[in-house]
């Protein structure tokens, strides 16, 4: 994305538009009126170089590991909701009616020295919910409970985040290291990129549409098309839906004080983002704004005041619900004093300006 380096101080409100990305939400089957919601997180290459890891890219369960299965009808699977590396995750579905206790184990040597001595996962679950203690998932170390997902999670409801374990008391010797999932009536869990290394574990990269911003300015009217674009933002902890459509994406300077209201009319089912960056690790963008209430064809409306003190630039995001779902939209962009301002370089960019 460029930006202005001259008359940019006249301007109160700047406005780029995008090229577009997106995907859609669907509630998974089952009896509970709970929603399903991939893990808030975007994926990065599979990463294979250190002492061991495993991503569940190939066999499930992976070579080496060994799977207990109590219950038959849902146990421990591949899925590829939401990973954090490659295309799939290890991921259980609860089971409203029958128990659980189910397992994901495998043994690793530990070294100190050779630096093989830190477990590393990624996990996301269920928090703040009703039915959040009606199941276990823990990490067991030669069968003693070391680590409780309950007790240690600190982000929110299915979003991934990084846990560590130390092994070095165990130095010199060989352990089995066990994801256990038990309980009954509980909710969705997730387990990727597990490693076993000095402490750095995987990193996941960032996800960036700063470069799919296009240069377009001013306020009034706006012509777009999502279905050339990809979906990056679809779960954040703002939203109630879980938007899987392709994407379109403004960048809006705010002025200190000023405000914007953005009303947005989709041949898809729309929704809208107000979001603080263009790149955030993992895609955990921050969410300052969220509409989804209306349906196909029907205006998302959606407005932000920045209350911060000083000049921002903020992103607004076109999206729509449904899985891979696109459409063509008009947008009535009006900005408090907004300038608009039309003399940039576009360049090969795709122009929605007025």
């Amino acid at each position: 994305m460029r930006l202005k380096t001259t008359a940019i101080l006249a301007l109160t409100l700047l406005l780029f538009s995008s090229l577009a990305l997106a995907i859609d939400k669907s509630p998974q089957p089952g009896t509970h009126s709970k929603l399903y919601q991939p893990p808030s997180v975007r994926h990065g290459s599979a990463f294979t170089s250190r002492a061991m890891f495993e991503g569940f890219e190939g066999a499930f369960p992976p070579v080496g590991w060994t799977q207990g299965i109590f219950n038959t009808t849902y146990t421990w699977e591949q899925q590829s909701y939401g990973p954090i590396e490659g295309s799939y995750e290890a991921y259980i579905h609860w089971d409203t009616y029958n128990p659980s206790n189910e397992t994901l184990e495998f043994s690793q040597y530990v070294d100190v020295a050779g630096g093989e001595y830190v477990l590393s996962f990624w996990m996301a679950g269920s928090i703040g919910q009703s039915w959040d203690l009606f199941v276990a998932e823990t990490v067991e170390i030669d069968g003693t409970t070391v680590f409780d997902f309950d007790s240690s999670v600190t982000v929110g409801y299915m979003v991934y985040d990084k846990y560590f374990i130390d092994l070095s008391a165990y130095d010199g010797t060989t352990v089995t290291i066990t994801f256990r999932y038990e309980g009954q009536d509980g909710d969705a869990h997730y387990i990727d990129a597990v490693m076993v290394d000095d402490g750095t574990g995987y990193v996941v990269p960032p996800v960036d549409f700063c470069s799919l911003v296009e240069d377009a300015e001013g306020t009034g009217m706006f012509y777009g098309d999502t279905c050339d674009g990809q979906n990056l933002i679809f779960d954040l902890d703002c939203d109630y839906y879980t938007e899987y459509g392709l994407e379109d994406y403004y960048g809006v300077l705010v002025a200190a004080g000023g405000s914007f209201t953005a009303t947005v009319t989709n041949t898809a089912d729309g929704a809208l983002w107000v979001l603080a960056e263009c790149s955030a690790a993992g895609g955990l963008f921050t969410c300052l704004a969220y509409i989804d209430d209306t349906f196909t064809g029907d205006p998302e409306v959606i407005s932000y005041t920045n209350t911060t003190g000083s000049e921002q630039i903020v992103y607004l995001v076109i999206d729509s619900w449904g899985g891979g779902s696109c459409g063509t939209y008009e947008m009535d962009f009006q900005g408090l004093d907004a300038i608009a301002n039309e003399v940039m370089s576009l360049g090969d960019v795709k122009t929605l300006y007025r």
